[in-house]
């Protein structure tokens, strides 16, 4: 096995109140509506889960304060609202793919060494609500990877650096069992290629699967790399032909559910469930 751990994955949705409902209808508890600084532009809600990766819900609600994607710059910048807005103008769905991270700069410097495109790295805070309704602040340090094979699957290390307050087990209790992410499905027409992109930031081993690639993300997740038509074997609202640039299209969670809940029902993105 090897290779870095999935944190969580951000799914851009353009009405964070309607997409929540969906979701709680789905059995998913969700922690109460918070907003990101205003540079960020966005809010957001999470499912989180027992294995300490979770579901992020977030919406574009505040647009015109976003700070730009700043190229020229050195270190470039890479802007999370700019992004999510840029997303969310195509469709919904999975924006970015996250990995854990013990230290974001330290991660960055690592992309660097392997030759991938080291942008700035990206801080921020945003209020927390508990349970019992008391807020608390937590932050986190970000940094981005974007390949330039898949700029519309971008990925980021998140280094959660209030986890004490950010981690809840009342929040962790869903009513259709889920108790962690173990798979994220990336759309590609070359496996092998942006496998190697995942491989340069983390490591981990790849095996070939279903005519695609699975690369091990620590000790029991994994990421699936799968031609279109693979995918929309698997979710039939996914036409191949709309999948020939590489994105993030699907989960796996660890629970008792055995239907796959399609991504015309789960704001761009399929659920599919695995034994716990």
């Amino acid at each position: 096995m090897s290779g870095r751990s999935i944190d969580h994955i951000v799914l851009a949705v353009r009405s964070l109140d309607q997409t929540a409902a969906a979701y709680q209808r789905l059995g998913f508890t969700l922690t109460p509506r918070a907003s990101h600084e205003a540079r960020m532009g966005t809010s957001n809600r999470l499912a989180q889960f027992a294995e300490r990766s979770f579901m992020e819900l977030l919406e574009v609600d505040r647009p015109a304060g976003i700070m730009p994607h700043r190229p020229e710059e050195t270190p470039p910048v890479y802007s999370f609202g700019a992004r999510n807005r840029a997303a969310l103008a195509a469709r919904e769905g999975i924006s970015f793919l996250v990995f854990a991270s013990e230290d974001a700069r330290a991660d960055l410097a690592g992309f660097k060494a392997a030759g991938q495109a080291a942008y700035a790295p990206f801080d921020f805070t945003r209020q927390a609500k508990a349970p019992d309704g008391t807020a608390a602040e937590v932050s986190f340090s970000l940094g981005f990877a974007v390949s330039p094979d898949m700029p519309g699957a971008p990925v980021f290390v998140c280094q959660n650096r209030a986890a004490s307050f950010f981690w809840k087990a009342e929040f962790q209790e869903h009513d259709n069992g889920a108790k962690g992410m173990r798979a994220v499905w990336l759309a590609t027409p070359a496996p092998e290629r942006d496998a190697a992109f995942f491989a340069s930031l983390f490591g981990g081993e790849a095996r070939a699967a279903d005519g695609g690639l699975d690369v091990s993300c620590g000790e029991v997740q994994t990421l699936r790399l799968r031609p279109p038509e693979a995918v929309a074997a698997v979710d039939r609202a996914f036409a191949p032909g709309a999948l020939a640039s590489p994105r993030f299209v699907g989960i796996e969670l660890a629970g008792p559910g055995a239907v796959t809940i399609p991504s015309d029902e789960g704001a761009g993105m399929f659920v599919k469930w695995v034994a716990p």
